[in-house]
């Protein structure tokens, strides 16, 4: 994967994605590379391919991180600071921006709050919301511990993706093997090793290494 920080641009809402025009260039992607579409098994690709980019690749667009996790609920008054919130081997995909091929894999997230406490469904929407998006494996890592922290008022983030890129499984040097795992903490998790160190141990049967 390419070391680029940039995000991928302008992000497109749901209104503006035009479905009519991206079948269009499908198909002409599709005859570009010699195939014929009419009368073949690929008759109908123009459109599956379109609507799967719109559903499930580039839906991330649609979402909101702080409306996905402003159902979050307060601690009660007198109850103790909870402690580390963990959601592991989570699984995901998305795009890479470069090739336009998948990636997937999964996820381990963890927050330390404050007093705030987010059902772990929004913490798996969460996922998805940066995940189905033209950015980077990076990119997305550091996103989803940033959201947590600036949505949550959360003390801490700690977020590992690992996920099989196919631009380098499928392609070029082609390592079936090779897995990319990326990393981004922040505030206590960043600042205690200890925090780490747990949180490593916690992840260990997942063979996520230290």
């Amino acid at each position: 994967m390419s070391p680029m920080k940039k995000s991928s641009g302008p992000r497109p809402s749901a209104s503006r994605f035009d479905a009519a025009a991206m079948e269009r260039a499908v198909r002409e992607f599709l005859q570009a590379a010699g195939f014929e579409i009419e009368g073949t098994h690929l008759e109908e690709s123009p459109e599956l391919v379109s609507r799967a980019w719109i559903q499930s690749f580039l839906d991330g667009y649609e979402k909101d991180p702080s409306e996905i996790l402003k159902s979050a609920y307060p601690v009660p008054e007198g109850s103790a600071t909870p402690g580390i919130v963990l959601l592991k081997d989570v699984p995901f995909h998305g795009m890479c921006p470069h090739h336009l091929l998948p990636f997937h894999g999964i996820a381990h997230i963890a927050y330390l709050p404050e007093r705030l406490l987010a059902s772990l469904s929004s913490l798996a929407r969460v996922i998805d919301c940066f995940a189905h998006r033209l950015e980077i494996q990076e990119t997305v890592t550091r996103q989803i511990a940033e959201a947590l922290d600036e949505h949550l008022n959360a003390r801490g983030a700690f977020v590992i993706l690992e996920a099989d890129q196919t631009c380098l499984t499928a392609r070029g040097i082609e390592k079936e093997s090779a897995r990319t795992v990326t990393r981004h903490f922040t505030g206590a998790f960043l600042e205690e090793s200890s925090l780490r160190s747990e949180m490593l141990a916690s992840l260990a049967n997942s063979g996520v290494s230290p």
